[in-house]
């Protein structure tokens, strides 16, 4: 009875003799982990601190460095500045300056002007390509050091000083430089110290790499705040601190995780150009020994947590059935909560048997993605292979075979809704299990659609935007080469102008050459400043009159001071054109042919042939003549590969023969678009050392209306002899003279030339008109003239040339030369031409380079308001030639002032700038037109205005102005717009 009543009180004792032992064990568990982790945050920040202190030397050291190179290169500069002080002879300086490069070993030295252009002592020039703008760093007179590249070198280190005032070789400077490659820049930093692992780079404070001196030399870094910003694991805050102690020149240090990699970065601001010097070194290569302590406490602590693990698991077992019983409960109900959230998301779980491919699982939301029900699936997995695209990979890709446990592949897919029939794609994760011993496959199906169309239509939002960018590129690359041709024609020809200023005629006929040029140059300005196309990217064709003669004949004038310079043949001829009165657009044409020309003399080497052929052909398109250009060369030709893709954007053919001949890569591929957009096609024939020829044929429509009338009643029946080495030229020119009325022969000899004339006067059928060209293979065409004329015939003889003929005027005309035709002849150049050798010569008024004068502005009052004084002087000379009276101001609050204090009606007109100082055109328009006094406020104002825009056009009415003319003034548009007003 007594053990009865104590057995009760035995087992509460052991129950309250358990429970202090479980809570002084989890309280000494919970001790010990304080403590280790304690221990473990010590040693982490001990180890921090010391891997950042030698990172911290080994920075300081590769600073020091850098600062050494960079005042060693700039008292070299200062050194070779004063030595340029002192003498101007080009050998001295020649051999100076190779001395200095063989003894520093920098790469070149360069003469440099304020907008980067650059002399090197060997007479080299170009542009060099720096990071910002000269001017604004040499106006300060401080040394400057920034990257440069040149195309085809290597990226460098510049090394500049100012120059008050310079001139070699005829080129004024403002700075001389001093150049390295960067790689012999990064040889300096010793990049040593970590067995090579560690990277050094100099950025400016915007992270912009001057100098990478990076382990892995393979992957440039261009921005060291993008790589921070793309890869790094900071925040936006983290990484705008950084750029804010970059800019403050602060030193400090780091640790950063790029990708899967940790790193220790310490950086120091520099003294050279606000730059600061940053080190990026692995953490594992730096903690190499420390890890091995830290790996060994690791052990003691896992030991120690191992055991207490152990005791806790030992404690935990002795749970009752109850919870287990509740944990049962629990796992049914995250089951259905699972069930029921897949079928929400859009990604459908299954999984497999790896033996039997037997579907133990798969969520019900893949009726919904994929239009399958479950029950199919679970019937047979292969269901979902008849729902693949044709894009989808082959099953041997992703196939599951040897997919261990624990192991992981993914791939994706493109499937076809089997209901709705709409294309879905899908990224799958295939994982290795095992469930109850057996092993099992579970796929994850992430349902990527909406991402999938948003990434394409960002794809085609993006290439839109470059395709638009690429044609504002295009369009003034192209600009920036076609300008250049009738510039030089421009200069030739004022050039030869001056030279010849004593003989009106000539000086008269370049003149006229130099305005078609300068007309043709206008145009194409006019383009660029189109913005709207350009923004755009779409050229607009704009049909105008167009008479082929005289588009040929100023291409001709044009390029003949590149032929000229190249000493190339030019052979120029129009075949069976009956039409030579168009409609097209003249600006377009001209460029197609000027940029096929200028290419065809750019690679023919000096003494080829460069040769420009047009043909009608006969019948009519859709009311369009057919029409064919062939420009042609015997230069270096191109290869077969390069001709197939020679109309695509930014190509040009990479030979030695070419390397030096500097161009784009855009003006065929913009011919090609002009061609087809004119309704066009563009071939090309090609052989390699052999030339090349470009056809192009295009249809224009004729303008029927102005088709002249061909025969000349004086010459019908009458015989001619055309003399040509050509014989498309001879049977072109002859059937032209037989549509005016003349019976016509040729020849390809000048000997036979002067066999035939003989024979015709033996034989009483004498010629009546001779047209010969200037250069035939056996004499030329003064030398037939000569021997023509001494069988006393006076008939009238025309030199056919492609050349200009002012060199050999003087010599024609003494061997009886009536007169001379340029090739290639059209009907109305033959027409006339015939005309005035009869002494017959249309009496219209000979075209003027001016307008005629007009008595009707005679003492007309004008105020002139122009702030540039070259533009002031060029118009006041213009307006006096018409009679008018100048009154001249430099801004618009002068213009006020000169209205107001000038007695009313004083004024007929004001000319008014826009851009100028103190006061522009429009506030002084406003104010003028805000006058008390009528008489004073209405007087007419016209804006001369170099800003060509529509919207200058509407800002110059709106402001109260009468009329708009832009800059380049052209001076029959000035006379009629003041006949306009006046």
């Amino acid at each position: 009875m007594a053990d009865e009543m104590h057995e009760p009180k035995r087992k509460g004792r052991s129950r309250r003799k358990w429970l202090p032992a479980a809570a002084v064990t989890l309280l000494l568990l919970g001790l010990l982990v304080g403590v280790s982790c304690q221990y473990i945050s010590y040693v982490s920040q001990t180890v921090y601190q010391e891997s950042t202190s030698h990172l911290e030397e080994v920075l300081h050291k590769s600073n020091n460095m850098l600062k050494e190179l960079v005042r060693k290169n700039l008292t070299y500069l200062h050194l070779y500045n004063g030595f340029l002080e002192n003498t101007s002879d080009e050998g001295e300086i020649q051999a100076y300056v190779e001395k200095a490069q063989q003894d520093t070993g920098f790469a070149d030295f360069y003469f440099l002007s304020y907008d980067g252009n650059y002399m090197t002592v060997s007479g080299e020039t170009g542009y060099l390509g720096l990071q910002t703008n000269l001017d604004e760093k040499l106006s300060d007179g401080e040394d400057i050091v920034m990257n440069a590249v040149l195309p085809g070198k290597p990226q460098m280190l510049v090394f500049i000083c100012p120059k008050i005032q310079g001139s070699y070789r005829n080129f004024d400077y403002d700075a001389i430089a001093i150049a390295y490659y960067n790689d012999a820049v990064l040889k300096a930093l010793d990049n040593s110290a970590f067995q090579g692992s560690a990277s050094n780079y100099v950025v400016y404070s915007d992270g912009r790499v001057v100098i990478d001196n990076s382990a892995n030399a393979t992957e440039s870094v261009y921005n060291f705040i993008a790589v921070l910003r793309d890869h790094s694991d900071l925040s936006e805050e983290q990484i705008l601190a950084l750029s804010d102690a970059f800019e403050q020149g602060s030193s400090g240090n780091m640790k950063v995780k790029l990708g899967d990699t940790s790193y220790y970065l310490v950086y120091e601001g520099t003294a050279v150009q606000s730059w600061t010097m940053l080190g990026l070194v692995p953490v594992k290569v730096v903690n190499a020994n420390l890890d091995k302590l830290w790996f060994r406490t690791v052990q003691i602590v896992t030991g120690i947590a191992l055991c207490l693990a152990v005791t806790i698991i030992l404690l935990l077992l002795r749970k009752s059935h109850d919870t287990l019983r509740r944990k049962n409960t629990e796992i049914l109900y995250r089951d259905e909560l699972f069930q029921k959230l897949s079928l929400n998301v859009d990604d459908v779980f299954l999984m497999l048997d790896t033996k039997t491919s037997k579907v133990d699982y798969v969520s019900p939301n893949i009726e919904r993605l994929l239009g399958v029900s479950e029950g199919e699936v679970r019937q047979n997995i292969h269901v979902l292979d008849k729902l693949r695209t044709k894009n989808a990979p082959k099953n041997d890709e992703v196939c599951l075979d040897g997919l261990r446990s624990g192991g992981q592949r993914e791939w994706d897919f493109e499937y076809l809704h089997q209901q709705t029939g709409e294309q879905r794609w899908f990224h799958i994760i295939a994982m290795g299990s095992e469930v109850e011993g057996r092993a099992k496959y579970i796929l994850v199906m992430s349902d990527r659609t909406a991402d999938k169309q948003v990434n394409q239509a960002l794809s085609d939002a993006v290439a839109a935007a470059e395709t638009a960018n690429r044609a504002k590129s295009t369009f003034l690359s192209n600009m920036s080469h076609d300008i250049r041709t009738p510039m030089n024609a421009i200069i030739g020809f004022t050039t030869l102008a001056v030279s010849n200023i004593d003989d009106k005629e000539r000086v008269k006929d370049y003149l006229a050459k130099t305005l078609a040029s300068s007309k043709h140059l206008l145009s194409l300005i006019n383009d660029v400043l189109d913005m709207s196309r350009i923004e755009s990217g779409k050229l607009h064709l704009e049909e105008v009159e167009v008479n082929l003669s005289d588009v040929l004949h100023d291409l001709k004038t044009i390029v003949s001071g590149q032929i000229y310079a190249k000493q190339l043949e030019l052979y120029m001829d129009a075949i069976d054109v009956t039409d030579e009165d168009v409609y097209c657009d003249k600006t377009r044409l001209n460029q197609v042919l000027l940029n096929l020309l200028s290419n065809a003399i750019k690679f023919t080497p000096a003494g080829g042939t460069v040769s420009v052929r047009i043909r009608q052909f006969a019948g009519k398109v859709r009311g369009c003549g057919q029409y064919e250009f062939r420009i042609k060369d015997n230069g270096i030709g191109m290869s077969p590969e390069f001709a197939q893709k020679i109309f695509e954007p930014f190509e040009r053919e990479r030979t030695s023969t070419v390397s030096r001949i500097q161009g784009t890569g855009l003006g065929m591929a913009i011919t090609k678009n002009i061609v087809d957009m004119m309704g066009g096609t563009i071939e090309v024939q090609t052989e390699q050392g052999k030339g090349t020829e470009f056809i192009i044929r295009v249809p224009l429509r004729p303008q029927a209306e102005h088709r002249p009338v061909e025969k000349i009643t004086e010459l019908e029946g009458l015989k001619a002899l055309v003399v040509d080495d050509d014989f498309n030229t001879c049977d072109s020119v002859t059937k032209m003279l037989v549509k005016v009325g003349m019976r016509a022969e040729w020849t390809l000899s000048g000997k036979e030339a002067v066999l035939r004339a003989r024979q015709s006067i033996e034989m009483s059928d004498a010629y009546h008109a001779y047209i010969i060209d200037w250069r035939l293979p056996d004499m030329n065409g003064i030398e037939v003239t000569r021997q023509i004329r001494s069988l006393n015939d006076d008939t009238p003889i025309i030199i056919l040339t492609a050349y200009d003929w002012s060199d050999i005027e003087v010599e024609a005309k003494a061997a009886g030369v009536t007169a001379f035709c340029s090739k290639p002849m059209f009907m109305s150049d033959l027409r006339e031409t015939l005309m005035s050798a009869l002494g017959q010569k249309q009496t219209d008024a000979e075209q003027e380079l001016l307008p005629e004068e007009n008595a009707d502005f005679k003492d007309k009052h004008i105020l002139l308001v122009e702030d540039n004084e070259l533009n002031r002087e060029i118009a006041q000379e213009i307006l006096r030639e018409y009679g008018f009276r100048v009154d001249t101001a430099e801004n618009g609050a002068v213009a006020v002032e000169k209205v107001s204090a000038a007695a009313p009606g004083s004024y007929d007109l004001i000319l008014m700038d826009v851009q100028m100082p103190v006061m522009d055109g429009y506030t002084a328009t406003r104010t003028i037109r805000a006058l008390d006094d009528p008489a004073r406020a209405k007087v007419p104002i016209l804006a001369m205005t170099a800003n060509a825009f529509d919207e200058d056009r509407r800002n110059a009415l709106e402001s109260g102005m009468n009329g708009f003319l832009s800059k380049p003034i052209v001076i029959g548009d000035l006379v009629q717009e003041l006949h306009k007003i006046l």
